[in-house]
């Protein structure tokens, strides 16, 4: 009677808090997960528990996990589940998915006004019984987290453990994420790369040219440990590169186990890939070069098991070549996802390659957006700097064929695009009672807010359907340029004939934007403090300040 109390307490527990609207997780890094197993090769009929981890959480209160295997190779063993959290689990919960396939649920929590969990916690085990011979796959699909304060987020990503039960055919299914295994690495294409080759050459790299015939670099198993402190710096012929920190293969090892890692050795596959169709981004999306970029980063064991890092603490430097035909300035770095919309990643330009850091192997892309709006012609003044916004993912239409630039702009869309503008990540709750939580801006005002950017018309209300004045609009700008860039020094200018009628909290700023070439005045070289701006002259604004970070 006792056990199922707590079981009973646990689930209502877990219930009211996936209740609770989700919210991204306010951690300085997002939580990574891994699945592991205690014996990755076994015989029919032994006993195999796997393990569950999580690393850098962040106060983690309850958790639920849907754990999936294969019925036909491994029988989960009833009550073998445990965990290392303090506080009450329920049962695990097994369903039948048809197709010989069921997968666990099991749930835990604490209670009370006990703070959660940070750091390392391995969340839980389960045991199963080897059933019959081939290679067992066992799956966690989403992890659903819940901090004290009852804020829930979920994780929709696959980590996986392979398990060799009887005799291995060195085959099996393709690794997903997180430690994965199954794929036998492919020998052609093979370019090995020797201990003296990962030496540092005196810049703090160790480079390595691939040519052209090679998608697969062989690299030895201590490969980490002879770089040291240098970075491995891949240079493929078509200019395409990767700069790995040493403490990423150190991050591939870490979750395998002494069976797994004898005899193995490192496979870095860097795959151009032609001839695909561009990426779901609209009519106005070009491949650069035509080519997406596969990454991986793999571990092959001495059975010709091979197992994947997805996601990396340490970021690794990505850079894909611009192709003659592609306009620089209309590029970016993108991911694509084996499903969905392709996730802009930005990037720097320089010396005909794109630049940026990246947090996982998948497939990447640089991709020119060149938008045409219906109301934005190409001799219109600010064309130019409209495309240029909305190819990096700063400024959107209010249709998908229209700019409206003549319309004026409210606080919450100019908020919105300066937070973009800055790289800011939009989240956290709004700070203003005329901010409902689902609003599309809330998430950018409580950034800007929490930066020292944005201050309400009140201190309980911030008025974001209200136009924004040209003198609050400078005064947003300047702030966020000072956040990154430090205060400027002012230069003398020639002061605005209405500077009188500017609001002293305001005058700093507007000198400051007038110094920098960021604002100049209207007609008859007033500044009109008070006027509104439309959206082509805040995108104007928006780019000045964008420019100079």
């Amino acid at each position: 009677m006792a056990r199922k109390r707590l079981s009973l307490l646990a689930t209502i527990c877990l219930a009211i808090a996936m209740l609770v609207p989700r919210y991204a997780m306010a951690a300085a890094e997002s939580p990574s997960f891994s699945v592991v197993s205690d014996n990755n090769a076994v015989n029919s009929g032994d006993e195999i528990t796997v393990t569950v981890k999580g690393s850098g959480l962040q106060d983690l209160y309850a958790f639920e996990l849907h754990v999936y295997y294969d019925t036909a190779l491994l029988t989960f063993e009833t009550g073998s589940e445990k965990t290392a959290a303090v506080g009450f689990g329920t049962p695990v919960k097994v369903i039948d998915d048809g197709g010989g396939e069921s997968h666990l649920v099991f749930a835990h929590t604490k209670t009370g006004s006990s703070p959660g969990d940070s750091g390392d916690l391995d969340l839980a085990s389960f045991t199963f019984k080897a059933a019959a011979n081939g290679m067992a796959n066992v799956e966690v699909r989403e992890i659903r987290l819940v901090d004290s304060r009852l804020a829930a987020s979920s994780v929709a990503d696959d980590y996986r453990t392979a398990i060799q039960i009887g005799p291995s055919s060195g085959t099996g299914t393709g690794p997903i994420g997180g430690s994965s295994g199954g794929t036998t690495a492919d020998p052609a294409g093979t370019l090995t790369v020797t201990n003296d080759q990962l030496q540092d050459d005196g810049t703090g790299h160790a480079t390595v040219n691939v040519p052209e015939s090679a998608t697969v670099i062989k690299l030895p198993a201590n490969a980490g440990e002879l770089l040291g402190k240098a970075a491995l710096n891949v240079v493929t012929s078509n200019k395409a590169a990767l700069d790995i920190p040493a403490g990423v293969f150190a991050e591939l090892k870490r979750p395998l186990t002494a069976a797994q890692l004898q005899g193995g050795s490192i496979a870095l596959i860097v795959k151009p890939v032609a001839g695909k169709d561009t990426p779901a981004l609209g009519t106005d999306a070009t491949l650069s070069g035509g080519r997406v970029f596969e990454l991986k980063l793999q571990w092959i064991a001495a059975d010709g098991t091979a197992y994947d890092l997805h996601q990396f603490s340490q970021p690794v430097t990505l850079r894909l070549p611009v192709d003659a035909s592609i306009d620089p300035k209309l590029a970016s770095i993108f991911y694509l996802p084996d499903s969905g919309k392709p996730e802009f990643i930005g990037g720097t330009y320089e010396n005909g390659v794109y630049v940026a850091q990246i947090t996982h192997f998948s497939s990447y892309a640089l991709i020119e957006i060149d938008k045409h709006f219906s109301d934005v012609p190409a001799g219109y003044w600010a064309s130019g700097v409209i495309k240029e916004l909305f190819a990096k993912q700063i400024v959107t239409g209010t249709t998908d064929a229209a700019f409206e630039p003549a319309r004026s702009i409210t606080r919450a869309e100019f908020t919105a695009l300066l937070v973009r503008a800055l790289g800011l990540k939009a989240e956290g709750t709004p700070a203003f009672a005329d901010i409902p939580a689902g609003a599309w801006y809330a998430a950018d005002v409580a950034a800007a807010y929490k930066a020292g950017i944005v201050q309400g018309v009140s201190s309980t209300a911030f008025a974001p359907g209200a136009d924004i004045t040209r003198q609050e609009m400078v005064t947003l700008a300047m702030r966020g340029y000072a956040l990154l860039n430090g205060k400027p020094a002012v230069t003398a200018t020639a002061p605005f004939k209405d500077e009188a009628s500017i609001a002293a909290w305001a005058l700093d700023n507007v000198n400051k934007a007038a110094s920098l070439g960021l604002v100049q005045g209207r007609a008859a070289g007033e500044f009109v403090p008070l006027g509104t701006s439309t959206r082509a002259e805040a995108a104007q604004m928006i780019y000045g300040v964008w420019n100079k970070l």
